[in-house]
């Protein structure tokens, strides 16, 4: 299947140690550079020229036997493949950088011939192959695979285990149940004494024994930039003592920690044992991006904005949330950490009042070395919901401390910010009424029951609440669901770093709900003007074929093809075709929803794919859908077409290709 050769690359093959032939990455590569971290599929592909139907075709006309025992039909005598659908990637984390084991899981159809005396022709058959490659990260290489159908392949570390799995992206896929048991296993092998007894984990001491080195600095342009790791050698810019510039050249795993935004000890701790986990978790990522071309300037950013919510996140998002998450794990070991807990809360006689839950909060960041807000959110993960009152910041201020008479509901909140609150009048009936009874008055961040046994009032006339309220504070106020904890990323060029806000820089629609002559209802006004100047820009900058005005949309929204095929549900094979050929109306449309796209852009997206829409029922329903293309998913507008006896936009299916 290869040819060029450089060497040989040891492997296993049914569990016998093996050399395989091997092919160096290809320095010229088809890959954006810089725009978007890349699947194992893209750089086998691109930077190895892997040609995955190539490889199953060659292994099928060798061993037609091994398809024919697949498909259970034994007197089949060759087969041509006719279907190749993108892969599933498995792989595992806990393995050598210098030999990494990935395999490629592919659906395929194939076509079946039997002799000519049973008169059968054009049967096809769905079956799936499974192509082991041997990863040299390090020396830039790649053994060539080993294919077989799934169900051939003997059970190993990698198609049985069940905890380090990883995805596409080399990622591990870690669930909010995972994070202890992982947290554990870095104690175990980094740090064992915080195992032992509730113990500060030293983020010094702990890039010491993880083989990194860590720096205080002051970088050139921080911009919020806590700090960072470095995977490849670089050189960065940095201010000395005296405030000059300087180029300093950076050591591989190295960590450079921002004197500027971590002004205390606790900051600093948290930021090295947030880098260290990212080495822990994700160095196989940050190798496998290296392989596409970005080795001088492969590195990760912790910036210092406050955590956004956002309902999907790419690999770049998921990469920083589980490095966001995992360090309060690792410094408040949870067993350890609630066993203190309990202890504390003896010694104050059991009582979950608010005086109480702040001082076990302030004795838990003493005792482990970090800020009292990450002790308050590790005591709500740990089941003391009670904390969710205490130390409450809305906006730049912080409230009074408050708690339940009783058992502190899951997930709910009893405080919001005036602003969140408008937004949510757009959405909730039932607050609504609440707030047009005029039984309710805002105090102190929460909607209270304006009673005087809830409430009072200073000489100016501005509400409080009573200590009764605060103690009480589910009898007398509103609450409202708490979404959780997420720490916003995007891609920046070669590297990744926290970023403030967590939305698509193009906005389709807008909502205006602040109050005339506020602060906010400026902003909002602002917004609305910078995204009309971008999305003219836009439109200025789009070429005079649908295919490119396609992808520039694509890159300038930071949204990789197999994203895009992901979201209007097909392979990404077929959205290449679309792209390249003449597109279908329904397809136009399909791509406009999935990328959220204004409307007067997906009408000019219309235009260029040569097509305008007729008075029929079909072209009515779907030019409407592009005028809510922020509320619609292409699943949802496919419903309404079936729902109208419509054909839906997209099939799902993938497209057939010739072999």
């Amino acid at each position: 299947m290869l040819t060029g050769y450089s060497g040989t690359m040891r492997g296993t093959v049914w569990g016998i140690p093996v050399l395989l032939p091997c092919v160096a990455a290809e320095e010229d590569n088809l890959l954006e550079r810089g725009v978007r971290p890349y699947s194992v599929a893209e750089i086998l592909r691109e930077v190895f020229r892997q040609d995955f139907a190539k490889a199953i075709q060659d292994c099928l006309d060798a061993h037609p036997d091994w398809a024919a025992e697949a498909v259970g039909q034994r007197e089949a005598v060759a087969f041509r493949l006719v279907r190749l659908s993108e892969p599933r990637t498995e792989s595992t984390i806990r393995q050598r950088i210098c030999s990494y084991a990935v395999d490629l899981v592919f659906p395929v159809v194939v076509e079946a011939a039997f002799p000519a005396e049973r008169g059968e022709t054009g049967k096809r058959y769905g079956m799936k192959f499974r192509m082991r490659y041997n990863l040299d990260m390090l020396s830039r290489r790649c053994s060539v695979p080993v294919v077989v159908p799934e169900g051939d392949f003997p059970p190993d570390r990698i198609t049985e285990q069940r905890e380090n799995i990883t995805n596409a992206y080399l990622l591990p896929i870690l669930y909010t149940e995972d994070y202890a048991r992982v947290a554990r296993k870095m104690l175990e092998v980094y740090y064992p004494e915080a195992l032992a007894a509730p113990t500060a984990v030293d983020g010094w001491e702990l890039c010491a024994r993880m083989n990194l080195h860590a720096r205080l600095v002051r970088f050139a342009e921080d911009r919020g930039i806590q700090g960072r790791i470095y995977f490849d050698e670089a050189t960065v810019r940095l201010r000395d003592e005296s405030g000059s510039l300087k180029l300093v050249k950076v050591a591989p795993m190295t960590i450079l920690i921002n004197r500027n935004c971590c002004p205390t000890e606790e900051i600093v701790n948290s930021t090295l044992v947030h880098e260290c986990c990212h080495v822990f978790l994700q160095s196989a990522f940050f190798r496998l991006q290296m392989l596409g071309g970005r080795s001088c300037r492969a590195y990760s950013s912790r910036k210092t904005h406050g955590r956004k919510f956002s309902a999907h996140n790419g690999p770049v998002g998921w990469l920083e949330l589980q490095a966001e998450k995992l360090p309060a794990y690792v410094l408040m070991e949870e067993k350890n950490t609630r066993r203190e807990i309990e202890k504390l809360l003896i010694l104050r006689g059991g009582w979950r009042t608010p005086e109480n839950m702040a001082w076990v909060m302030d004795a838990l960041a003493k005792k482990f070395r970090v800020s009292r807000a990450m002790a308050k959110y590790r005591m709500i993960e740990l089941g003391y919901r009670e904390a969710e009152g205490i130390y409450v910041f809305l906006g730049r201020e912080r409230i009074p401390d408050y708690g339940c008479s009783g058992k502190w509901e899951e997930g709910v909140t009893y405080s919001i910010t005036r602003a969140d609150a408008g937004a949510l009048l757009q959405e909730s009936r039932g607050f609504a009424a609440a707030l047009l009874s005029g039984r309710y008055v805002y105090a102190e961040g929460h909607y209270c029951l304006d009673l005087p046994r809830y409430v009072w009032r200073d000489g100016a006339g501005r509400p409080h609440l009573t200590s009764h309220a605060r103690r009480h504070i589910e009898e007398c106020c509103l609450a409202f669901a708490v979404c959780g904890r997420f720490a916003g990323a995007e891609y920046e060029g070669t590297r990744i770093a926290r970023k403030t806000p967590v939305r698509d820089v193009y906005q389709s629609r807008h909502t205006f709900v602040a109050e005339p002559e506020t602060k906010a209802r400026e902003k909002e006004n602002d917004l609305f003007l910078q995204d009309a100047q971008l999305w003219a820009k836009l439109e200025r900058a789009m070429p005079g074929e649908v295919g490119g005005a396609v992808q520039l949309i694509l890159n300038e929204k930071g949204i990789s093809q197999l994203e895009l095929s992901m979201r209007l549900g097909c392979s990404r094979a077929a959205v290449c075709k679309w792209c390249a050929g003449r597109m279908s109306l329904r397809h136009v449309t399909a791509i406009c929803i999935a990328l959220d796209v204004r409307a007067d852009i997906a009408l000019e997206l219309v235009r260029l794919s040569g097509h305008a829409f007729r008075n029929t029922l079909e072209e009515k329903v779907m030019k409407a859908m592009l005028y809510e293309t922020r509320d619609l998913s292409v699943g949802r507008a496919n419903e309404i077409m079936r729902q109208y006896g419509l054909p839906p936009l997209t099939e799902g299916r993938d497209e057939e290709i010739a072999c």
